[in-house]
């Protein structure tokens, strides 16, 4: 077991009001990072008699990145009843139980998603959603594909149905209008599941998320909802390394959208920067070389000189900064893990 996981195991002793989720989120970082099953096995403990209290969400990317079908079922017995999410219950538990497609889940994200009777909760719906991505949906396709025109010409709408789209064995059609939704109606507080979904449909999806990610009429760097985040995950989703965007937004001759593409690859770094998961694709040390190695001993013409030309050299020296330290970071446990 790892030091961090009986740090949190201690740190949960502690009355509610004396905890900071900073450092919790940080512990449990550590335990994705460099644990396995049995960090997970002794966090679930923790976690089961306390499913209803917030504190105790922050551990569920713990038994998301290690759960098995035993925990799995653990977890279900404890947070479903009557078919049901209990009281208080972080959401998100949905999305796990899907992660590690334990199949008594699957009815019970559809019913949430479209059958249920009154309006669902924003976040139930948005993590039955992700739960259903990791399942065969085929029995709920003519469902799935009524939910998502549904959204046709809504402003706002259950904003992660659209990326059920990955779903349809035909998605021609639909990839145009989600992204004439996207494109033209819908409030940039709810495209981010337009975006996941583009993502995971491959290189159809992926002529369309490249031809939103740098439009202004979607705002991808926007936090609100957390666009920028399913911009970033669609990013691994499809492949799309960092550096290759660089070089695109480095042919970008107008001023006005140059200074909007770096607003969305900027946000998209502090994503890079914020990433727990390891990506083999796309190491620090690669990414750190791509945007501030210099062209010559005496020019520069990098990432600071490109920032510089529309006013944000200050942002490109703060993400030069963290990405030198997430390298350091990345050298080190490469001799654990």
């Amino acid at each position: 077991m790892l030091q961090s996981t009986q740090k949190l195991i201690a740190y949960f002793q502690l009355d509610a009001s004396l905890r900071n989720t900073t450092l919790i989120t940080s512990l449990v970082n550590a335990v994705v990072k460099c644990g396995d099953k049995q960090d997970a096995k002794a966090l679930l403990q923790l976690y089961l008699p306390n499913a209803s209290e917030f504190h105790y969400s922050y551990l569920l990317p713990v038994f998301k990145a290690f759960g098995d079908a035993s925990m799995a079922a653990e977890l279900f017995d404890i947070v479903i009843k009557d078919q049901q999410l209990i009281p208080n219950a972080d959401p998100e538990i949905l999305e796990v139980l899907g992660h590690l497609q334990f199949a008594p889940i699957k009815p019970i994200l559809a019913e949430y998603l479209f059958n249920s009777d009154t309006k669902t909760d924003y976040y139930i719906s948005k993590y039955a959603a992700l739960g259903l991505l990791h399942f065969n949906c085929d029995e709920y396709q003519e469902t799935i594909l009524k939910a998502i025109e549904k959204c046709y010409g809504e402003n706002l709408f259950p904003e992660f149905i659209p990326a059920l789209v990955c779903k349809l064995k035909d998605t021609k059609n639909t990839l145009q209008k989600l992204y004439d939704l996207g494109d033209e109606v819908a409030s940039t507080d709810c495209n981010a599941g337009i975006l996941l979904g583009f993502s995971l449909c491959g290189e159809e999806g992926k002529y369309y998320f490249k031809k939103a990610l740098f439009n202004q009429h979607w705002e991808t760097f926007s936090t609100s909802t957390g666009t920028i985040h399913y911009a970033y995950e669609g990013l691994k989703n499809l492949g799309i390394l960092l550096q290759e965007l660089y070089q695109e937004i480095k042919s970008i001759s107008d001023t006005a959208s140059l200074s909007y593409a770096m607003d969305v690859f900027l946000a998209l770094l502090n994503k890079k920067i914020e990433d727990i998961e390891h990506n083999a694709t796309e190491s620090y040390a690669s990414l750190y070389v791509a945007l501030f190695q210099w062209k010559s001993a005496s020019e520069s013409d990098n990432f600071i000189d490109l920032a510089t030309s529309v006013d944000k050299e200050t942002e490109a020296y703060e993400i030069e900064k963290l990405l030198a330290l997430k390298m350091n970071e990345e050298v080190v446990l490469k001799n654990f893990i």
